[in-house]
């Protein structure tokens, strides 16, 4: 079983064209500039490199213009669609007020899986007590979360609660509860290693560091920490995500398939840690 942890489904024709302020607000606040593409186009590329399932991520952000990229029910109609295919993630606002209804909405009624949050986009501070309500939910739920850590793409938003040391008191508190810190942690890797370490609910994915080609990142991961780091230490808690649309899924597949590592630990980063992630 083969699994990317980390699509982000925002220039999907079929979505774009029904709501075309989706394709806006990728461009101004994630800063995509490619042309939306159908479905099939995102199929293919899991085809080529023989991934079984993607998690496909919602990010509501209410405090910037009310964006969705895309929104919940957009997400839990492409995993409709394609159930065998798509793990949905939902996202919610901890400090909208609502966020804990909306988020049992998605798992009881939407079928979504997951959580995501990203805090400097949605603007909320990770260890506020809104916050920790909607960890307490999620850990009710069965709901892992996957949380944005590490630099930001865009300047306009703050690092403020980017940093991977934040979530290490919130895995303690939360044992049950199953986080991902995406883009582990970049530039803040061994932060992100040591948070790992020290909780086995914390795992680790492979998306994108912002520093070039998909082989440059994976150059800079290993640059950084040794084979055996990611063997001995991360072995069962490295994932797989390619930050699709961002960067193409097949390119950073192959980047990663060319890590300096034992294949049984590669066979984890490819999809086992993402079952046991998921809780199957």
């Amino acid at each position: 079983m083969r699994i990317d942890v980390h699509v982000h489904p925002l220039l999907v024709k079929e979505l774009t064209d029904k709501r075309p302020k989706l394709l806006e607000d990728a461009r101004e606040l994630f800063d995509l500039r490619t042309v939306p593409q159908p479905l099939s186009t995102m199929l293919n590329e899991m085809n080529v490199c023989e991934i079984d399932r993607a998690t496909l991520l919602a990010l509501e952000c209410p405090k910037l213009n009310d964006s969705k990229m895309p929104s919940n029910d957009e997400v839990a109609s492409l995993v409709r669609q394609n159930g065998k295919r798509f793990v949905g993630f939902a996202s919610v606002d901890p400090d909208s007020g609502k966020a804990l209804t909306e988020l049992k909405r998605t798992k009881d009624q939407l079928g979504l899986k997951g959580l995501k949050l990203n805090p400097a986009l949605q603007e909320f501070d990770p260890r506020s007590p809104a916050a920790l309500e909607v960890y307490d939910e999620a850990e009710r739920l069965g709901m892992p979360i996957l949380v944005h850590t590490g630099i930001t793409f865009s300047n306009r938003f703050s690092m403020l609660h980017n940093t991977p040391s934040i979530y290490d008191d919130i895995a303690r508190k939360h044992p049950k509860l199953n986080i991902c810190l995406a883009h582990m942690g970049w530039p803040w890797l061994w932060e992100a290693v040591i948070v790992a370490i020290r909780n086995p609910n914390v795992y680790l994915d492979t998306a994108g560091t912002y520093v070039g080609t998909p082989v440059e990142h994976v150059r800079q991961v290993t640059s950084t920490l040794s084979a055996r780091v990611i063997e001995n230490v991360l072995g069962e808690r490295l994932m797989f995500g390619s930050d699709f649309p961002r960067i193409e899924m097949n390119k950073m597949f192959d980047a990663i398939t060319e890590l300096p590592i034992r294949r049984d630990t590669l066979t984890g980063i490819l999809g086992e840690n993402a079952l046991s992630f998921l809780g199957e």
